[in-house]
């Protein structure tokens, strides 16, 4: 069965959506990784929702240039996916997805923009949030992304959009989980 059609746009993202964003993260963490059992629980909860927030409201205001990256932060740019409520800039809605860009965080990287997370509510997955999102971050930008290696749905979506693997992986520090790297 289809998934309804639903009502969303896709805008920057300003200082006042990191709750939301936060939460996005939040559920999409306790799905992605908790649930399937490719990380503790513990591990992700540790990374406690207030420490989130605080890190997502650090992040939009330096995308939102009111300061400067300080020490252990970097520039990026964040797109927020919003249904319901005033669509006609920052207020009122519900944030279902997000997505954020960079220059990259390697020194080896393939390309010079980065697709450093994409996130949509479970609820929301294959009624083109996920595809509004990508298009509005990168459109049809070279740029390249680290997947969980076990992640089956994530690497259809980005193979669709033009990404394959280009044989690099890792094992990301925090989590503990085998990354792969896409290039487009």
């Amino acid at each position: 069965m289809e998934p309804m059609p639903v009502q969303f746009v896709i805008r920057p993202a300003v200082i006042a959506d990191a709750p939301g964003i936060t939460r996005v993260h939040w559920d999409s963490h306790q799905s992605t990784y908790v649930e399937p059992g490719r990380v503790p629980r513990d591990k992700v909860e540790g990374w406690t929702y207030a420490d989130r927030i605080r890190a997502w409201t650090t992040n939009l205001a330096i995308a939102n240039d009111v300061y400067p990256a300080p020490e252990g932060f970097h520039r990026m740019e964040i797109q927020v996916a919003v249904v319901g409520g005033e669509h006609d800039g920052e207020h009122g809605g519900e944030i279902v997805g997000w997505a954020n860009t960079s220059t990259g965080r390697d020194a080896d990287r393939p390309r010079e923009l980065e697709l450093e997370g994409l996130y949509v509510l479970d609820e929301f997955h294959g009624r083109g949030v996920g595809q509004a999102l990508l298009d509005a971050a990168i459109g049809d930008r070279p740029a390249y992304l680290w997947a969980l290696a076990d992640n089956p749905r994530a690497h259809a979506f980005y193979r669709r959009n033009g990404f394959e693997p280009d044989g690099t992986s890792k094992v990301d520090d925090f989590w503990q989980v085998l990354e792969v790297r896409l290039v487009r």
